[in-house]
């Protein structure tokens, strides 16, 4: 009975050491796969990165379409508009009709 006693011990043994080897190599696997996954090229952290910058480039897209339709617009009543050039003159160039004056005041600091 000792030679089975020991026998079974041994086994018991074995299947404990196995049974720990598992749980490391298993726990070594998750970390390896978390750090991936969030740390990686295609990790988490980089996915909110990139999907930051997208939505910062949206909103610039966004603004610059606005800006080109009012430059469309604004060339297009350039083209058609008499008053609208004239106005134009005015405001930008500061020029004024033959019989005109213009007043400039400064404001005081």
């Amino acid at each position: 009975m000792d030679k089975r006693n020991l026998l079974r011990k041994q086994i018991v043994k074995e299947r404990r050491h196995r049974g720990r080897l598992f749980v490391v190599f298993f726990l070594f696997a998750l970390v390896l796969i978390l750090f991936n996954l969030f740390y990686d090229e295609m990790g988490l952290f980089n996915y909110f990165r990139l999907k930051s910058e997208e939505q910062r480039m949206e909103e610039d897209i966004a603004r610059l379409e606005m800006e080109i339709s009012s430059v469309k617009d604004e060339i297009k009543a350039i083209g058609t508009d008499p008053f609208y050039i004239e106005k134009k003159a005015r405001e930008d160039l500061g020029l004024a009709m033959p019989d005109e004056y213009i007043y400039k005041l400064e404001k005081n600091k």
